[in-house]
């Protein structure tokens, strides 16, 4: 018997996906086994030197040792492709940028007086940052969204009952109570939304308590003065891919950052497509009205800022 034909529309544009699913999320069909590495409470030594970002961890721990908090953690590693490529090579780098990233928001949440009984980590992948509030933490309740659905597997797989992952699409929902969590993180998330934005922040404002705080990532002034500073260098990822997408910002980066939102669309299909620049004034502006902006923290994550909020 022969092949069906595709439908006249996929044939007509080839970048669209054949499986629907493709446009709203990412590997949702996905089944295939995991490779992943020994917990790092299996290799329990120091990096040569305390190279990399061990001393400055060193210095968020007073009087607790990097190693304790190592011998805590009995999860697996996921293997690179499954860990959106973060440290490859470097297992335990990968672990301690979750650590870093967990200890910034505990001293965010702990600054505003929030004592968290839940958290969502928004875009989680398999659970960088999720894992140290099951290792180190006893909060009840960590939720965990992620629009690649291999992602969720492996939490499903590897953590704790009271880690609820939910595999979610691009389309703005999330199968969460009104008014339940209280700490709410998005890491590189809304770096990359392109649409729906606001339909986004208000899901985030529906779920977060009254209390509650969000601790949210972007790219802004302070990330295009960083660009800046790197536009001879070829190995800086992200400023390459603006520029291939839009060659003129090799003169443009010299110039203030657009006061406004600012998108790089690098591929048309699928959920996970652009670059996106965010000014100071238009966070004030437009997410200033689904929230309170506490402050911005610049480049405290990487080369991106974090956005402080509280519900108005």
């Amino acid at each position: 018997m022969a092949e069906p034909t595709p439908a006249p529309s996929l044939l007509a544009n080839p970048r669209r996906p054949i499986a629907w699913e493709d446009d709203l999320s990412r590997n949702t069909l996905d089944n295939d086994p995991f490779e992943n590495s020994p917990p790092v409470s299996e290799c329990l030594t120091e990096p040569p030197q305390k190279k990399n970002n061990w001393l400055r961890l060193e210095k968020m721990l007073p009087g607790q040792s990097i190693l304790d908090l190592m011998a805590r953690d009995s999860y697996p590693i996921p293997a690179l492709a499954d860990r959106e490529g973060y440290d490859p090579g470097f297992d335990q780098d990968y672990w301690l940028s979750g650590l870093e990233d967990f200890l910034k928001v505990q001293v965010a949440y702990r600054r505003y007086l929030v004592r968290p009984q839940s958290v969502l980590d928004f875009g989680c992948a398999s659970g960088r940052v999720i894992r140290h509030y099951v290792a180190q933490t006893e909060i009840p309740e960590v939720w965990g969204s992620d629009i690649n659905g291999r992602h969720i597997r492996w939490l499903q797989q590897y953590m704790p009952d009271r880690v609820k992952p939910i595999f979610n699409h691009a389309l703005p929902s999330l199968p969460i109570r009104d008014n339940s969590v209280d700490v709410i993180t998005a890491f590189s998330v809304f770096t990359h939304l392109d649409t729906f934005e606001t339909c986004w922040l208000a899901e985030l404002a529906r779920i977060m308590r009254d209390q509650g705080l969000c601790y949210l990532t972007v790219h802004n002034e302070d990330t295009w003065q960083l660009l800046r500073d790197q536009v001879d260098n070829p190995e800086n990822r992200l400023l390459q891919s603006i520029i291939k997408i839009d060659p003129s910002v090799v003169e443009k980066i010299h110039q203030p950052l657009p006061d406004t939102r600012t998108v790089y669309r690098f591929r048309q299909d699928g959920p996970y497509r652009s670059q996106v620049f965010h000014s100071n004034n238009y966070l004030q502006q437009v997410w200033g009205r689904f929230f309170t902006i506490k402050e911005i923290l610049p480049a405290h994550h990487g080369r991106q800022s974090v956005v402080i909020l509280m519900k108005k």
